[in-house]
């Protein structure tokens, strides 16, 4: 038996026999919560209860839904490694399906943040319901944070599924940020890696061009690419930042901002739920000076034989913290190359050691990561 804990407006268009007090889940994977998604085309959108895994199934018509439902969550199963025993075992379980209200508010919570990233997921042109499914999946939520992190992950660690994604061979720690630790069981996957991004972030407003080429994981949470855009450029973090995605802006969020569209937490964010290869993106560093980058996914690799991230190329240094935004730093460096400038000497002092814009070392981004440099502020 499987019990299935609609909301209102689902229960309004889907029926099924009603779950009795003492009816129990005989899955493996327990209740999942159900919704409708006004869409269009509609669809429903079903979460595990101790997963959260999504599944959506196309709404119409109504009156099949649940005869429909099993066959979407088994096939969404499969594509996750679930073996075909443990699948077969599910849908002989879900055979028999009674429907009750919802009564768990962490799971109607996450089931709101992920009709609204699938919304905008569905206008992007992921029409593909399966793959939807796949995609929200990867999205780090605040239930799991002390668990897995994302519900692909979750479902992995609950199952003992292993990973038979090929691990890169050096993997460079993000030193003070949040990774979810799988390692409990050789058996489970310590990272889920579907691809490294090769990312070229090109710095806006200065001439001649100042720019990184890196590669990075991409299930890297955004506040994780923010690291490696640091390191890359030699920034040291002591300001905010944003990322904008098609008009919809990541970063850390400020209950007291009211201007514009809120930002959206960029630590649930991985990267790949966002871009895809040939797709830019903007980052924003330092709203005081507004160093603005320009992002463009030049290419998605596979994963096995890389380390990650990585810088690989580039030109020219990165303008030096606080020196007043591109118009600052071309009088800087105007300042710099004129010994007799009544401020040159002020400048060399402040600057504290020599300053050449033409130079570029690529080995001084792992030396910023491993040491820390670039996540020490505390936001």
């Amino acid at each position: 038996m499987l019990i299935v804990r609609g909301t209102k407006k689902l229960r309004d268009r889907a029926g099924a026999p009603p779950a009795g007090e003492r009816d129990e889940s005989t899955t493996a994977l327990g209740d999942w919560f159900a919704t409708a998604v006004f869409w269009r085309p509609q669809a429903a959108m079903f979460v595990n209860e101790r997963t959260l895994l999504p599944v959506f199934v196309p709404l119409a018509p109504a009156a099949t839904l649940f005869e429909r439902a099993p066959s979407a969550i088994a096939s969404v199963l499969r594509r996750h490694g679930v073996s075909d025993a443990v699948v077969a075992s599910e849908l002989s379980a879900m055979n028999e399906i009674r429907l009750a209200p919802t009564n768990n508010r962490s799971v109607v919570g996450v089931m709101n943040e992920f009709t609204d990233f699938g919304e905008r997921c569905f206008r992007d042109g992921v029409v593909d319901l399966e793959e939807l499914s796949m995609r929200v999946s990867r999205l780090i939520v605040g239930p799991l944070m002390k668990r897995e992190g994302s519900p692909d992950r979750e479902l992995a660690a609950l199952l003992d599924i292993a990973d038979s994604t090929p691990t890169p061979s050096n993997v460079i720690a993000f030193p003070g940020s949040y990774r979810p630790d799988v390692s409990r069981s050789p058996a489970k996957r310590e990272r889920t890696f579907g691809g490294v991004y090769q990312l070229k972030i090109t710095l806006q407003n200065i001439k001649p061009r100042v720019w990184r080429r890196v590669l990075v994981d991409g299930s890297s949470t955004l506040d994780q690419v923010h690291l490696v855009i640091q390191a890359a450029f030699g920034w040291w973090n002591y300001h905010l930042h944003e990322f904008e995605f098609d008009g919809i802006r990541y970063g850390v969020p400020d209950p007291d901002d009211d201007w514009g569209m809120p930002i959206r937490d960029g630590q649930f964010t991985p990267l790949d739920t966002l871009a895809t290869e040939d797709a830019t993106f903007d980052y924003t560093y330092d709203f005081g000076d507004g160093w603005t980058h320009r992002a463009l996914v030049e290419k998605i690799l596979p994963a096995a034989g890389l380390t990650v991230p990585a810088c690989i190329g580039g030109r020219r240094a990165c303008p030096p913290e606080d020196c007043g935004g591109p118009w600052g730093y071309q009088e800087l460096l105007d300042i710099l190359s004129d010994p007799t400038h009544e401020e040159h000497r002020e400048r060399v002092e402040w600057l504290g050691h020599p300053f050449d814009p033409e130079a570029f070392d690529p080995s001084d981004f792992e030396r910023n990561m491993r040491e820390g440099g670039a996540a020490n502020f505390d936001q």
